[in-house]
């Protein structure tokens, strides 16, 4: 190019040859020259381009770098272990996003700073909730995670979060987190109380498929744990409110034996952990669960197939094992006893923790009952025979009320009706009764009805009990039925020999309750006054027949009382003069409940013997009586000595009022025959003070002869005294008056010799003193005989006064020239208490001995006078003396015979004799 060309280009162009008339084109050696053909072009240079494209390219280079750069992040680590800088990448679900630019620790806040760069597409995921987590190899028994990064190395995961606020530095995690709340699938909440096994990506399982994981956990306020878990979409369904979880990890042994149970889940499980799910099928109705749904974790299996828990309260857990026994309704199983504890109650009782299953949450009520079912072996036959391998179960009988999940076992089974159509019969007996729920009832022979319950009546001493008759047997009871126990066997030995009456083999295991109705012709009960009925059941057929009329012979009834049936029974024979006229049909309370009844039966041929006149008394087998004189046996008839029995006596009256109707009942019924011979005597009421050696049955003599009989004998109101009660002869009535003096006669010992020694043999008796003033029947007791005042005979009664009393003591003779005269009947202080008065009695044949002028001195015992030099002097009385003391009696002989005393004369009683009243001798005028 020349200078000076700015717009023009100087262009060469070669010259063309033309080779048409060289078609080999060969060259000539001669060729032609081309002449240059200049032109001239404006405008850039094309060596330009080549900067300017540099230059867009860079320019684009730097777009790129500006637009295309990360964004720095910072994330802080606990232990970056396994991260390397410029290395490390950020993943997410497999995907680069970020490098680890730089690593650093922060010694401040203990941690690693990891700056992180991520790329510019993960802009709007850099938001406050994002986390960043470190992904690296593990192995442990439940799991192997993160194999890839033994090649690959470790990395580090990303989760987006949901908030729209940036961030830039975060704060890294151990591991994985738990899937968000906004993922799609089921968020749930498991409450336990205990983890166990249960760890974070432990799997959730339906069927032995794994439907989700474990997010978390977490100890909750209640110290109870709650578990979060997340199910997939796709198993979402299979989740109803009523749905069960339970702990499956591993294997679980319950039970004793031999009923132990072994339970183990799969192998899976067994290593990793895991949690069932299932829904029972009578609750795969219920509403499908939503997000944020709170479930219970049941310990195992059987734990959540009978999820609904009550408490039950036994005597004994003897017979229930933890984890086996099972409740059981119909022979359906509704429940298991999970465990048993003791209580720390007064009786160390237990309690068992129940389970049941939903479909019996409707016994959970408070008329509900519960009781053992036993197996047992009887002679009826085995009952519960599958309980001998199985072991006892708990059965319940549903009831209504509010709502109740502790109970108290019974400790038998209550009512049960069966499940047939029929009507229930109301029985009452006033004895014990041998019958069980299920016993037979039956009607000629044939099975008509069973005992549904057999209980005490609340109010009373009486049994009843409750039949069910079946359908249409109900129709065969009226109100005249009569009802009876019927046992296998009845012996009945009398002197005839022995009766043995049977019933079907059946009853001869089991007995049974046997009806009739005598009169068909009476009226028939409805259903509701069959249930209002209550009908009397007799201890046997005899016993029924002699209280029923209607089953009976034609005679008359009457009615006894008596404090005391002992002995007696329904039966019983009731004679006349040995000979049977008639029995015993029954016993009942009188109306204040202190007295027995008793029904009795005499045969038509001997209504005359029964009247106003008749006396009834108790006979036994032998009757004794008598004293030293000698014994009174009587036998009763060969029949009474077996049964006891009921004799009559007749006494004069009025003997036309022969019929039952006119009798003043009940009648008295005497406890023995000499009651009933004098039972119109007349009763006395003695009160002593003091113990007594008197019994029932003691006589009650005067002067020596028998007169009337001790009765009865109780303890006074204050619960210190005593009350005799005896009956007297009418004819010693008016003896016991208001100074009438009572005492008890009993044998005395002393050295003086023995008094009523015949009481030691025929035992204490009472007698009395008669006195003055009004008949009445109560007096009080002596505790020893009367003093001299006392006295109502023809003897002279005098009263000595002594210094002391010496060897004196009640019988205590009286001489007279060493003649007995008299004798000591008592003595007592004055009333100043400084001498003893000595009271004495002179037979009345020896009271004109006596003058105001006697002498009286006490000769008990010995009396030794003198002296070392003048010798020694015993004086004594009388052995009788000696041994029981004495007085002796003198009147002056010199001196004229003074007035006779009277009775109650006080005289000095000396210590010893002046000599000379030794030698008087009185003149009596």
């Amino acid at each position: 190019m020349q200078p000076g060309l700015r717009d023009e280009q100087l262009q060469y162009t070669e010259p063309m040859t033309d080779t048409s008339q060289n078609p080999d084109n060969e060259l000539s050696p001669h060729p032609q020259i081309a002449q240059p053909e200049i032109k001239v072009n404006k405008g850039i240079s094309v060596l330009w381009t080549l900067p300017l494209l540099a230059l867009v390219i860079c320019g684009w280079l730097l777009y790129q770098a500006i637009t295309n750069a990360g964004i720095e992040v910072t994330v802080y680590f606990d232990d970056a272990t396994g991260i390397t800088s410029g290395k490390t990448q950020v993943m997410n679900k497999g995907i680069p996003v970020g490098l680890v630019k730089n690593l650093q620790p922060d010694i401040r806040k203990n941690k690693v700073k990891a700056t992180i760069v991520m790329d510019k597409s993960m802009a709007e995921s850099l938001v406050e909730d994002t986390l960043f987590w470190i992904v690296s190899p593990e192995l442990s028994a439940a799991s192997i995670r993160g194999l890839d990064t033994i090649v690959s190395g470790a990395y580090i995961a990303i989760r987006q979060g949901v908030s729209d606020r940036e961030q830039r530095v975060y704060n890294g995690l151990d591991s994985a987190p738990p899937v968000g709340p906004e993922a799609p699938g089921l968020h749930l909440t498991l409450k336990a109380d205990e983890l166990g096994s249960i760890q974070k990506s432990t799997g959730i399982y339906y069927k032995n498929i794994e439907i989700g994981k474990v997010q978390g956990y977490k100890l909750a306020y209640d110290k109870t744990i709650l578990i979060h878990v997340y199910i997939t979409p796709e198993y979402s369904d299979l989740i109803h409110t009523e749905s069960r979880f339970c702990n499956a990890s591993g294997f679980s042994v319950s039970g004793e034996l031999p009923n132990i149970k072994v339970q183990m889940e799969s192998l899976s499980a067994l290593l990793r952990g895991g949690i069932l799910v299932h829904t029972p099928k009578e609750l795969s109705t219920s509403p499908p669960a939503t997000n944020g749904s709170e479930f219970k974790l049941y310990k195992n299996f059987e734990d959540a197939d009978y999820g609904i828990p009550m408490t039950m309260q036994l005597a004994s857990g003897s017979g229930i094992v933890e984890g086996s026994t099972k409740i059981v309704y119909r022979g359906i199983d509704a429940g298991f006893v999970k465990d048993i504890l003791i209580n720390n109650d007064e009786n160390k009782s237990v309690t068992a923790n129940i389970l049941l299953d939903p479909r019996a949450e409707f016994i959970l009520r408070e008329n509900t009952t519960f009781w053992i079912v036993n197996p047992s072996i009887s002679a009826s036959g085995v009952k519960n025979f599958r309980n001998f391998l199985t072991g006892s179960h708990i059965t319940f009988k549903p009831g209504d009320g509010d709502f109740k999940n502790h109970f108290t076992i019974l400790p038998e089974p209550p009512p049960q009706t069966p499940l047939r159509p029929g009507s229930h019969v109301q029985l009452k007996s006033s004895n014990g009764v041998n019958l069980s729920n299920g016993t037979a009832v039956y009607y000629k022979e044939i099975k008509v009805g069973e005992v549904v319950s057999v209980s005490l009546e609340p109010d009373s001493d009486e049994v009843l009990i409750t039949l069910f008759l079946y359908e249409p047997y109900g129709k065969l009871v009226f109100d005249s039925s009569i009802f009876w126990l019927q046992s296998g066997v009845d012996i009945e030995a009398g002197i005839n020999g022995l009766k043995v009456d049977t019933g079907p083999l059946t009853r001869i295991l089991s007995g049974g309750v046997v009806f009739t109705t005598p009169d068909r012709d009476g009226t028939e009960l409805n259903e509701t006054e069959l249930q209002d009925k209550v009908f009397r059941l007799y201890g046997n057929y005899d016993s029924a027949v002699a209280a029923t009329p209607a089953l009976q012979p034609a005679g008359v009834q009457f009615q006894l009382i008596t404090d005391d049936a002992a002995s007696l029974s329904p039966g019983t024979p009731v004679m006349n003069k040995s000979l049977k006229i008639g029995h015993i049909t029954g016993f009942s309370f009188s109306r204040d409940q202190k007295s027995v009844l008793i029904d009795c039966f005499v045969q038509d041929q001997y209504r005359h013997l029964i009247h106003d006149s008749t006396r009834f008394y108790k006979t036994g087998s032998v009757e004794m009586s008598g004293g030293l004189g000698g014994l009174d046996l009587k036998f009763g008839s060969l029949e009474s000595i077996f049964k006891g029995g009921i004799n009559t006596i007749t006494t004069p009256g009025n003997v036309a009022d022969s019929t039952a109707g006119k009798l003043q009942q009940p009648l008295p019924l005497h406890a023995d025959f000499d009651s009933a011979l004098h039972a119109g005597d007349r009763t006395i009421t003695v009160r002593f003070e003091e113990g007594i050696s008197i019994g029932e049955g003691s006589q009650v003599r005067y002067k020596g002869v028998p007169v009337g009989k001790v009765t009865r004998i109780r303890f006074g109101e204050d619960l210190q005294s005593v009350d005799v009660e005896f009956r007297i002869e009418p004819g010693v009535a008016p003896l016991f008056k208001t100074t009438t003096r009572i005492w008890q006669v009993t044998p005395e010992i002393s050295l003086a010799g023995i008094k009523n020694i015949e009481t030691a043999i025929t035992g204490a008796y009472l007698t009395f003193l008669p006195g003055a003033g009004k008949p009445t029947r109560r007096f009080t007791g002596l505790s020893q005989p009367p003093q001299p005042g006392y006295l109502e005979d023809d003897s002279l009664q005098l009263i000595l006064e002594a210094s002391h009393l010496g060897s004196l003591s009640m019988g205590s003779p009286l001489y007279y020239r060493d003649l007995k005269v008299g004798e000591v009947t008592g003595f007592e202080l004055s009333p100043s208490f400084r001498i003893v008065y000595v009271f004495i009695r002179i037979e009345p044949r020896y009271a004109a001995i006596v003058r105001e002028n006697s002498k009286f001195w006490n000769v008990s015992g010995a009396r030794v006078t003198g002296g070392i030099f003048s010798g020694i002097t015993v004086s004594t009385g009388s052995v009788e003396a000696i041994v029981r003391g004495g007085i002796n009696i003198a009147t002056p002989v010199n001196e004229p015979a003074q007035k006779a005393v009277e009775k109650g004369h006080k005289f000095l009683l000396h210590d010893e004799a002046d000599p000379e009243w030794l030698d008087w001798t009185p003149k009596n005028e």
